[in-house]
């Protein structure tokens, strides 16, 4: 696998939307750390989105309690800290939505629904950091094969669409 993230791709179906596909790469080191600063500017200036409905939910039925299954859940979410738009907007190449194979533009993907752009984001937060979803055996074992190679990813890169899991 090269070092240059724009030659790692990988294309997909929409699954909410068969036989549309997408078409991903990874992510540089430059956009991931954007998509963590957009989250970090957006936290601070107190409009942190995500999974903000799902914590005041709990909030109000169990108070705030540290070990509450639902914030270990939140916790164990590859995409906490990371901007889905600047994530999407930064790794989406192409899909099968345009005639003419041009990227999406910034407004087409400020359009998609939610499960639409959280499956994207996961896509290429996959394809960019594939430790973010191994569990924590994984990588004890990966650590204990002495692999210790966290860039290999966890799905096909095949060209042909697949579905994301």
């Amino acid at each position: 696998m090269s070092i240059f993230a724009h030659e790692v791709q990988a294309t997909a179906t929409v699954p909410q939307d068969p036989p549309h596909t997408f078409t991903f790469r990874k992510l540089t080191g430059r956009e991931l750390e954007k998509a963590q600063g957009d989250h970090l500017v957006a936290f601070m200036g107190g409009h942190s989105p995500r999974l903000w409905a799902g914590s005041l939910r709990r909030i109000l039925e169990h108070g705030t309690a540290a070990n509450d299954a639902s914030v270990r859940d939140a916790l164990a979410d590859p995409l906490l800290g990371f901007d889905r738009y600047s994530i999407v907007k930064a790794g989406l190449v192409s899909w099968s939505y345009s005639q003419n194979g041009d990227k999406p533009k910034a407004e087409q993907i400020d359009d998609l629904d939610d499960e639409a752009v959280d499956l994207m984001a996961r896509a290429i937060l996959k394809l960019s950091k594939p430790a973010l979803f191994m569990t924590a055996e994984e990588r004890e074992d990966a650590k204990k094969n002495g692999s210790g190679d966290f860039t290999k990813p966890l799905m096909e890169t095949a060209p042909s669409p697949s579905p994301i899991s």
